[in-house]
């Protein structure tokens, strides 16, 4: 297929052939989605008459991902080797294909089975549900059947971790560092930190993991964030104990999908920038879903603000600002320009409805978001900075027993930024998050929904 491969790929191809069952936990662009697709055609080609299986997550990801790249390779091979290539099926006869489908249903993975190789390949296998992994485990009960899941590894429970730990005798397991691969071998975090920037754009292979890349995430993340560890290392991420929200919750709500047609809420949340670096960031959600998310940098971009928010006018849309310093001059300025849009001030250092239990309102609505990951309510997370933000807050407790989320001078002195957008994520789920101890304020009500 013309393909050139480095060690780990050669690697993922050999045991694939010999070993019943592998698993591959891999860092970002190491090419594991590449060397599957090219898998799925030799096998094809080399078994006349096999079936071959494969599945997401989601099937957005089966046909823009691992069937992208075997659209691309297929293309290139010579037209003598035959099939025909619809979408996410690939057909030599009517019991010779290779199809990508993704489902909730336990049921469509049900009654494949063949008396030739069969092959089964789970691309994002960390998100793929449990029910379609037992499945998967009947279709093996009978035949020569061959299965290979892979992915980057984001969550610390469910069958790909199992398959590295409590299950890891019955499989052929792998991981890839992004300084196993060729633009890193030789490498480590301090020697990165020391090359110049024609050093760090010397790639020989410039569509895998770069220099360049996983220096600034060295930077922005730090080798103990769960990010670093998962994206870059290939390893799974060691959730703290002070971590305010888990990556495995947010990879959940990353792929999760969510249908919020018959939702009537309409939220935004706006974190207005300080002097300095910051962002001031603009999150809109309808219902569980963010929907849209608007950065500037910049001293005033109130006019940019309010052309995003009059394209909501007419969804009784509820604007949650940080009114302290800027953010006061801010809603000013959206109430007088956009009179349609419900503008709320908060500010988020005031007393928590349930002091008892929290600081302040920041922690407050902090902490009702961290319960909104957990139990599955938030969808619509695209951003990889706000990735990094959500899963780098911490919290503690003081003296009181009150819960306290790490101030921003504190986060900056461990070497993070200003989690802007994290905050305006905050704000703009803190109109649901009031958090019930004792009798409701109804002059509140309006804010707290």
């Amino acid at each position: 297929m013309g393909a050139s491969l480095w060690g780990m790929q050669k690697r993922i191809v050999r045991n694939v052939f010999k070993k019943p069952r592998v698993a591959v936990r891999a860092a970002h662009s190491v090419g594991k989605t590449f060397v599957a697709a090219r898998i799925v055609l030799a096998w094809f080609y080399l078994y006349p008459h096999s079936k071959i299986l494969t599945t997401a997550p989601t099937f957005t990801a089966v046909r823009k991902l691992l069937w992208a790249e075997v659209a691309a390779a297929k293309g290139k091979m010579p037209k003598e080797f035959g099939g025909q290539l619809f979408g996410t099926e690939l057909r030599a006869a009517q019991d010779w294909w290779a199809i990508g489908l993704s489902t909730d249903s336990a049921e469509r993975f049900q009654g494949f089975h063949s008396a030739n190789p069969m092959l089964l390949v789970f691309d994002e296998a960390v998100g793929v549900r449990p029910e379609i992994w037992e499945a998967a485990e009947g279709i093996r009960a009978g035949g020569n059947v061959h299965m290979l899941a892979i992915a980057n590894p984001t969550a610390v429970s469910g069958p790909f971790y199992d398959a590295f730990h409590g299950q890891r005798e019955t499989w052929e397991l792998m991981q890839i560092s992004a300084f196993d691969s060729p633009n890193l071998q030789g490498q480590t975090p301090d020697s990165l930190l020391e090359l110049s920037d024609q050093e760090l754009d010397d790639n020989p292979y410039p569509y895998l993991t770069t220099k360049r890349w996983v220096a600034e995430k060295l930077r922005e993340w730090g080798p103990g964030h769960p990010l670093w560890q998962s994206r870059v290392c290939g390893d799974f991420p060691t959730e703290r104990d002070d971590s305010l929200i888990w990556l495995t919750w947010v990879e959940d709500a990353k792929r999760r999908e969510v249908d919020n047609k018959s939702s009537d809420i309409w939220q935004a949340g706006l974190d207005v920038a300080g002097p300095g670096s910051d962002e001031t960031v603009l999150c809109i959600r309808h219902g569980q879903r963010l929907v849209e998310m608007r950065t500037w940098a910049g001293s005033d971009v109130r006019g940019a603000v309010i052309n995003v928010l009059r394209g909501y006018e007419d969804r009784n849309l509820v604007c949650c600002i940080d009114s302290v310093g800027m953010g006061h001059y801010f809603a000013r300025a959206i109430e007088d320009a956009c009179p349609a849009v419900n503008v709320i001030d908060v500010n988020v250092g005031n007393k928590a409805d349930d002091p008892e239990r929290f600081s302040n309102s920041k922690a407050q609505y902090y902490w009702a978001m961290r319960e909104r990951f957990r139990d599955g309510e938030i969808t619509g997370i695209w951003d990889e900075r706000l990735v990094s933000q959500l899963c780098g807050i911490r919290y503690s407790h003081n003296v009181k027993g009150q819960v306290v989320i790490e101030s921003k001078d504190q986060l900056r002195r461990r070497g993070g930024k200003s989690p802007d957008r994290a905050e305006a994520l905050m704000l703009a789920f803190a109109a649901g998050n009031r958090i019930q101890s004792g009798p409701v304020d109804i002059s509140r009500e309006i804010f707290f929904g």
